[in-house]
């Protein structure tokens, strides 16, 4: 965890995620990353010099906004470096791209939730940064989520595919530096996992060995979506982490209906992590 990037729009949902990255990673050494996306789209009723000069003086503000940010930050005691980045692309191009320049080990995008059904679980914004990286674990943090010390991070998996520990790497190291318990669940309506289900959950178990973990079963009652939900509510869980992967219950989850994802409101941070194949 020595790169942290935060998508920074200077909007609410941008500050809760600086103030949650602040406390969810306090004490650990690390640069933390604001990036500043505008869509450079000329005007056709500018001529291309008064477009440029339209360009270059948003490109100074959104700098000298960043820079007194800056200043305020770095002026705090921690563990933290604060860096900008001002980009002129869309928003999913300057994500994947700060990346692989800055080496970045996890993103933290705050999320407001949406102004319509379609968009209500999660927000475009964020959905379309999901299905574009394909090499970086992503925390989305609501917006009107206050940080809570972790104390159980819950982990949904069906156990249909086996796990690499490249996968959980970022999962185990936090779990590590926050001491917290892992549970890992299992939404299911069958009774009994199946041959390769069972071997799958020993692999897992040997890759989260170092870890506090409990392992368990839940019980359909109505859609995925409800269930998860109400067994955060139930064990006051501060993390859900889903794996983007199309036989998982993250996917299963984008594909409900519009009606039951409207339902689906997440109180808490979640983590989702990168498929390795």
């Amino acid at each position: 965890m020595k790169n942290i990037l935060i998508p920074y729009n200077f909007s609410e949902a941008a500050i809760n995620a600086l103030n949650y990255t602040k406390q969810l990673f306090k004490g650990v050494e690390a640069t933390i990353y604001l990036l500043d996306v505008y869509v450079s789209q000329p005007s056709e009723l500018l001529s291309d010099e008064k477009n440029d000069k339209w360009f270059n003086e948003m490109d100074n503000e959104i700098e000298d906004e960043l820079k007194y940010l800056l200043e305020v930050l770095n002026r705090e005691e921690s563990s933290f470096t604060y860096k900008s980045l001002v980009a002129s692309n869309s928003l999913t191009k300057a994500v994947t791209k700060t990346i692989e320049e800055k080496n970045i080990d996890v993103i933290v995008t705050g999320t407001k939730g949406a102004k319509s059904l379609a968009e209500t679980f999660i927000g475009t914004n964020t959905m379309k940064m999901i299905n574009a990286i394909e090499n970086c674990p992503l925390i989305v943090v609501p917006m009107n989520y206050k940080y809570k010390p972790l104390g159980q991070i819950i982990f949904s998996t069906n156990y249909k595919r086996s796990y690499v520990k490249n996968e959980l790497q970022f999962l185990i190291n936090l779990s590590l530096v926050k001491k917290c318990g892992l549970e890992v669940v299992n939404l299911s309506e069958e009774t009994f996992l199946t041959e390769n289900q069972q071997r799958n959950k020993v692999k897992l178990r040997e890759l989260l060995q170092d870890l506090n973990v409990t392992y368990k079963k839940i019980d359909l009652e109505g859609s995925e979506t409800q269930t998860i939900e109400k067994h955060i509510d139930e064990t006051q869980s501060e993390l859900l982490v889903l794996l983007n992967h199309k036989h998982n219950f993250f996917n299963r989850l984008l594909e409900e209906n519009v009606i039951k994802k409207s339902a689906f409101h997440s109180k808490i941070p979640i983590l989702i992590l990168p498929e390795i194949v």
